[in-house]
């Protein structure tokens, strides 16, 4: 039995987090917690979780949130998930590897996401545990796994990196990618990914019947693909002049719930045809549970992904103009493959599990 406790369990990605861990036969989950509701039951605050509802498992009716509590958490987990704002987590992290220096941590939030701490604080400010950083391993799950597998500590990507990152980087990693012009990344997202917190911005009343950019040069999660676009052409053997990477990127709202759709634009190194492209994805992606590569861009939608850890990923070369540049567009569900279902399909690995043991299929389609 896998022994769970949840840091941060009532926001969006926490409580998507413990529906997918609540029905699993090999999961107990040890603790929730809550400063907003704790001493509250998970069924009181969240009713679908009753026992009259979809979960059978009746302890997960009863489980009441709880104020964080170090040495409970230390004893009682084999596994801890943080699902907390920036720089929360790295506050709590090191006392809890104090009491229990051998339990696994993934956090979902940006703490330990980033090589550079330098890089960390400029966006997000005073990093407070900068000493564990270099530990963690950045949890690209479909990228990375065999780095992944049997590690302690895992850094989950952001949702705008996850959605990004699964396309470009395959690319880059095998050298296809001329970077003598920039990449260019437009995002869709849904309105969850901006979380629980009640702000004006959030509101229906703002977000109906519109789409907008935002952060337009500013988003803190463009130093997270920037860095890692870097390190794969770095890892590559990217020398060459005019190779570094240049990233453009800009995130927009629109009037969903979740889910997120990415448009990449790129140019291809000369030689480097649709049929090269589709060797490379076929490569990386061809036994992976969770990454489809689709013959057609229109495949590429939300709903085709919704409550799901899948990621699909399309692409077309422009043959009227330039056969060199590539559009990319890939469909993940925010709170699911940005989030809380990449976060169990990491720790899967962590336990050397399938690492879609356990993890949820739906589709609300149509």
């Amino acid at each position: 039995m896998i022994k769970i406790s949840i840091v941060g369990a009532s926001g969006y990605s926490g409580i998507y987090l413990l529906y997918a861990l609540a029905s699993r036969p090999d999961v107990f989950i040890s603790a929730i917690t809550s400063q907003t509701y704790s001493g509250k039951k998970l069924s009181e605050v969240f009713p679908v979780f009753s026992k009259s509802g979809f979960l059978k498992r009746n302890y997960v009716s009863e489980l009441k949130f709880e104020l964080f509590d170090r040495d409970k958490i230390s004893e009682s987990s084999d596994a801890v998930f943080f699902c907390l704002p920036h720089n929360e987590s790295s506050k709590l992290v090191p006392g809890i590897l104090n009491k229990n220096g051998k339990i696994k941590i993934i956090d979902i939030g940006a703490d330990f996401r980033f090589d550079e701490i330098e890089t960390y604080e400029e966006y997000y400010g005073k990093h407070s545990a900068a000493e564990l950083n270099s530990k963690f391993l950045y949890g690209l799950a479909d990228i990375f796994a065999d780095k992944i597998k049997n590690s302690q500590f895992i850094s989950n990507p952001g949702c705008y990196p996850t959605g990004a990152l699964l396309p470009i980087l395959p690319l880059v990693i095998n050298g296809a990618v001329d970077f003598s012009i920039p990449i260019i990344i437009d995002s869709l997202s849904g309105i969850s990914g901006r979380g629980r917190s009640v702000k004006p911005d959030n509101m229906f009343c703002e977000v109906e019947n519109s789409v907008k950019a935002y952060n337009v040069w500013s988003h803190r999660h463009l130093p997270e693909i920037k860095e890692k676009v870097e390190n794969a052409h770095l890892n590559s053997g990217g020398r060459q002049e005019n190779s570094t990477p240049y990233i453009i990127f800009t995130p927009h709202v629109i009037p969903v719930s979740r889910g997120i759709l990415t448009t990449i634009y790129l140019k291809l190194n000369k030689g480097v045809t649709e049929e090269i492209v589709s060797e490379v994805y076929e490569k990386f992606y061809g036994g992976s549970p969770f990454v489809s590569i689709r013959g057609n861009a229109e495949d590429c939608n939300l709903k085709n992904v919704l409550y799901s850890n899948n990621c699909h990923i399309a692409f077309k070369a422009d043959k009227k103009q330039n056969k060199e540049m590539l559009k990319v567009i890939s469909a993940i569900d925010n709170l699911g493959k940005g989030a809380s279902l990449q976060a169990v399909q990491n720790m899967n690995l962590m336990l050397g599990l399938e690492p879609d043991s356990g993890i949820p299929e739906y589709s609300p389609f149509p």
